[in-house]
């Protein structure tokens, strides 16, 4: 029960994945095992946090951790307590995407509970307190902001980060705002686009970002404003995860959006059917549990 990936075979057929599914998931291209918790001693791994309708995403490597959004006001323990729980004690860099409370009330409990390094945000307001305590509490921790810019490589821990997003200014929709971040780590490759919709993924593809990824994390948690066909063909990914709350009141994940994603034959995961979704890799192979 094997097959190698559309993206594999782009990369020109040196690059072999050994998936490992705890979940019962139907795809022929999977090696089916059950593997224990994975670490991130040598390597890299990817907790997609379910915190129901938002965004939490901590990525962990050797030398040390991002964490990409927090979810909702009321998800903040959620977060703070899967970070206890994975043996985090410092975040040294915390993304913020963009200014909305699903994805940055959480991070408010995350920024008085751990050591933060850097926090990565656009330089765009919203008038809500949720934004306005999210402020307090960064001027209240003395934690250092910097602006997202497209072409800046983070590394840490042998892996990069690069950001793709946004790459312009006053958009009319604030998801459009959202940082996005291409993590390559050896030959395995993660996007993140937080809510970025049509205009910002046009964007992305004009600019001539290279977008191939195997892993997609699906923009604004699977509407239909969010990853077009364009895009979809740019990333090109095996696996797709949406990360959002069981029955929401918005309808996501869109029925176009999983008929683009089925008809090309990529794994679908969700954090409402699935929980909390960790994929780690050694930089040639793919653990998912």
């Amino acid at each position: 029960m094997r097959r190698r990936g559309r993206g594999a075979r782009r990369r020109g057929g040196n690059l072999f994945y050994v998936v490992a599914v705890v979940l019962a998931l139907a795809a022929t291209w999977y090696y089916i095992t059950f593997h224990a918790q994975p670490h991130a001693d040598n390597g890299l791994v990817v907790h997609f946090i379910d915190v129901g309708q938002g965004d939490s995403t901590l990525i962990r490597t050797r030398e040390g951790n991002v964490l990409i959004d927090g979810g909702d006001r009321h998800a903040g323990l959620t977060v703070v307590r899967h970070l206890r729980e994975s043996g985090v004690r410092a975040v040294a860099y915390v993304v913020a995407t963009h200014p909305h409370a699903d994805h940055i009330g959480g991070l408010i409990d995350v920024l008085g509970e751990f050591e933060i390094g850097t926090i990565i945000m656009p330089r765009v307001a919203h008038n809500t307190l949720t934004f306005e305590r999210f402020i307090a509490a960064i001027e209240e921790n003395g934690i250092p902001v910097r602006e997202p810019v497209v072409g800046d490589v983070i590394n840490l821990g042998g892996a990069a980060f690069t950001i793709v997003a946004p790459n312009s200014s006053g958009y009319a929709n604030l998801n459009d705002y959202s940082v996005a971040m291409l993590v390559s780590y050896g030959e395995t490759r993660f996007l993140f686009t937080g809510d970025a919709e049509r205009v910002s993924e046009t964007e992305m593809l004009e600019r001539g970002h290279d977008l191939f990824a195997h892993v997609l994390h699906v923009g604004h948690h699977g509407s239909r404003t969010s990853t077009t066909q364009a895009f979809l063909d740019a990333v090109s990914p095996l696996v797709a995860v949406i990360s959002l709350g069981a029955d929401n009141p918005f309808g996501h994940p869109h029925r176009e959006v999983t008929e683009r994603l089925e008809a090309a034959q990529i794994t679908i995961l969700r954090t409402d059917l699935h929980g909390t979704i960790l994929i780690s890799t050694d930089g040639r192979t793919m653990t998912i549990r």
